[in-house]
């Protein structure tokens, strides 16, 4: 018997990266990212409001207290999406709103909490505050020309975000790995509602908890079949999936008198490892039919799970 540890670098020592395709952005969804993506604009790109209230000359504001208010002439308002029409002047305040552009001349946001209007003309402003208060600069979280997702990354809603920043209405992945899942054993019979397997027999988990293990992983269910212990059964299914990138089996690795995945593995291709040292989960095979990577787990339902998350 092997190591865990050898045997996952034996396994990833066997494997390569799918070849590349381009898929618009929400379908690249739980993809590997396969390109490197540089920043095409600054984020923020342009220095804007954190928070609805108004722009300040900050220096202005020193002292300012609900019992000592300072007073700010009001002279406009910038929505989001709206640029400045004016500079801001000393002893002026403009009405701002979370994401529109800070005016020129203000350093500073006011919390609309904190301030009160007087009159159509007065703005009374009851917290002092600082310079750079409450206002997000252009490029603060990222830079122009910055690179932000490298290849290999996987792209969860939080690289789609990214990526829609940056106006990438398409992206390069990696292709999904098209897999082959064969469950064995002439005590398995398939699933019917309502009705309970004969004496003796037991319904197919295996074959629907490691193709839903496949999908949560990110791979394509490219077929789907049982078999009985059967030595040329075996063969033909093998030979069969063979055009898959992955084949995983489940069932028939032991050493038993009716486990033939193994033999049959050995006749059409390569047994590169089989047995690890762990528990559940020993008798794992390894190996290769052709390109085809070849994954022989346990028939036990949690031995095939645990070596599927781990191998």
């Amino acid at each position: 018997m092997i190591s865990v540890e050898e045997a996952l670098v034996q396994i990833l020592e066997a494997t390569t990266a799918l070849s590349i395709e381009r898929v618009r952005l929400l379908d690249s969804l739980g993809r590997v990212l396969a390109e490197e993506i540089e920043a095409d604009i600054c984020i923020p790109p342009f220095t804007n409001s954190a928070v609805d209230g108004y722009a300040v000359i900050a220096a202005e504001t020193a002292g300012a207290q609900i019992s000592s208010p300072v007073y700010l002439k009001d002279v406009g308002e910038i929505n989001a999406g709206q640029l400045a029409e004016k500079t801001l002047l000393p002893g002026e305040a403009i009405r701002i709103m979370t994401g529109a552009p800070t005016p020129p001349g203000a350093d500073a946001i006011v919390m609309i909490e904190d301030t009160e209007r007087i009159d159509s003309g007065r703005i009374e402003i009851r917290e002092e505050t600082t310079a750079g208060r409450h206002i997000r600069f252009a490029g603060e979280d990222v830079a122009k020309g910055q690179k932000i997702l490298l290849p290999g990354v996987l792209i969860r809603p939080a690289e789609i975000a990214m990526l829609a920043t940056m106006g990438r209405a398409e992206v390069q992945v990696h292709r999904m790995p098209r897999v082959a899942v064969i469950s064995t054993g002439d005590e398995v019979v398939e699933i019917e509602t309502g009705v309970e397997p004969p004496p003796g027999k037991i319904r197919n988990s295996n074959q629907y908890a490691l193709a839903a293990l496949v999908r949560e992983a990110g791979g394509q269910i490219s077929s789907l079949t049982h078999i009985p212990d059967d030595l040329e059964a075996t063969e033909a299914a093998l030979r069969e999936c063979a055009g898959a990138d992955v084949i995983v089996t489940a069932g028939g690795v032991s050493m038993g008198d009716r486990d033939f995945v193994k033999p049959a593995l050995e006749k059409l291709g390569s047994l590169d490892l089989w047995r690890v040292a762990m528990k559940p989960g020993k008798p794992l095979a390894f190996g290769r039919i052709g390109k085809t990577l070849f994954f022989g787990l346990p028939g036990n339902p949690v031995s095939a799970m645990v070596t599927f998350e781990l191998f």
